[in-house]
């Protein structure tokens, strides 16, 4: 997993920066100077008497540096007084210092583990997503995302206030996808950087309905929202809300999308009794477990300009998915100060151009849902297929 690894060499990195800046760079001063003094010393009195072992400085270096680390290969040994009490003082020296190494080597990677543990320490992963917030639905949530990326797991970060023992429990559920754990406010800066927020895919907005009652929790997703996309406006917000009137407030706060707690329960329950047996097809259709379902799918570049009905022909023959219609995603390029506030024919056709480009002058991107186009309708670049496999 090449972002796994990337994630695990920055870390060794920033462990490396850690114990550099510490006082085990002055041990390791220490034992540099002490390798070179020993092996002067050693040079000076065995150079002359004990010729065949001591040939020059390198074979002093390499005695000493043996003696050191205490690993006693016997090949090169002082025969005189002054080299045997320069080989006394190094063993005892040698000790000393590697165990001071030891020993802050492992209490720095201790700390940074009970740190990581606690929810403290800053997590380098890349193109993952981050959830905030927690209520009776996130482990649910965070199932699916694993269900439905069967052949790549995506990377989970969460970021909320839950208590040791009950973030514990969540951790050891999902530790063979390595959940990772922010301890903080997710409304404020500090937490959402500590997640790396600046390489994040998408950010998961759940309102905290252990703390707060849904009109509060409401309010602290807009806060966040607000916060996000006034710091990261290209990052895509998906926010869940308990009480459908806040839709339109965390619209305004330029949530990508807005999910309404039970929204569809009473269309389901009503076209149940119209329709017996609708229930049923709604959740086998949106279910991550089912063999049918919804999802979407990449149109291949050779079908970009050609008609709905080779796309669909197309899918239903070689992948055998029944294709419901076209999603797209229209991005911004936010140029609307660019334009002046006249209404003049040049602005007025720069205007026309994007929107015929697909692009929008707003801030925002927006997702736009064709289901069973007209079998002549033209697919464009950035559309994906809706598909039931």
């Amino acid at each position: 997993m090449f972002f796994e690894g990337v994630g695990n060499s920055l870390g060794f990195i920033e462990t490396l920066k850690s114990i550099l800046s510490k006082a085990i760079f002055k041990i390791f001063l220490a034992l540099t100077l002490l390798t070179i003094m020993a092996s002067v010393a050693v040079l000076h009195f065995e150079g002359q008497q004990n010729p065949v072992e001591y040939r020059g400085l390198w074979d002093s270096v390499w005695w000493a540096l043996v003696t050191v680390f205490t690993v006693g290969y016997g090949d090169i040994s002082p025969i005189t007084i002054g080299g045997r009490l320069v080989g006394i003082f190094v063993m005892i020296s040698g000790v000393t210092l590697v165990s001071l190494i030891t020993a802050t080597i492992s209490s720095i990677f201790v700390a940074r583990k009970i740190r990581e543990d606690q929810g403290l320490e800053s997590i380098s992963f890349e193109d993952h997503i981050i959830i905030c917030g927690w209520n009776n639905k996130a482990e649910s949530i965070i199932d699916t995302l694993f269900s439905l990326s069967k052949t790549r797991p995506p990377r989970i970060i969460l970021v909320n206030e839950l208590s040791e023992e009950e973030i514990n429990s969540v951790l050891d559920r999902f530790r063979k996808f390595k959940v990772k754990f922010i301890r903080g406010d997710y409304t404020r800066n500090a937490p959402l950087e500590r997640a790396n927020i600046q390489d994040a895919k998408t950010i998961i907005l759940l309102p905290n309905l252990d703390q707060y009652d849904p009109s509060v929790a409401d309010e602290k997703t807009l806060l966040a929202t607000l916060n996000i996309k006034s710091s990261y406006p290209k990052k895509k917000v998906i926010a869940f809300i308990m009480i459908s009137d806040n839709e339109v407030h965390v619209k305004r706060a330029k949530a990508d999308e807005v999910i309404v707690s039970d929204q569809f329960v009473d269309f389901i329950l009503a076209g149940d009794v119209a329709e017996p047996g609708l229930s049923n097809v709604v959740s086998t259709l949106f279910s991550a477990k089912s063999d049918h379902r919804v999802a979407t799918a990449v149109i291949p570049a050779r079908f970009k300009g050609k008609t709905f009905k080779e796309v669909s022909d197309h899918f239903k023959t070689q992948q055998k998915m029944l294709v419901l219609g076209v999603v797209a995603i229209v991005e911004s390029i936010g140029v609307s100060d660019f334009l002046s506030s006249d209404s003049s024919h040049l602005d007025a056709f720069i205007e026309r151009k994007l929107k015929e480009a697909g692009r929008t002058l707003g801030e925002e991107n927006k997702t736009i849902v064709n289901l069973n186009p007209a079998d002549d309708y033209i697919i464009q670049e950035n559309e994906k297929a809706v598909v039931l496999i």
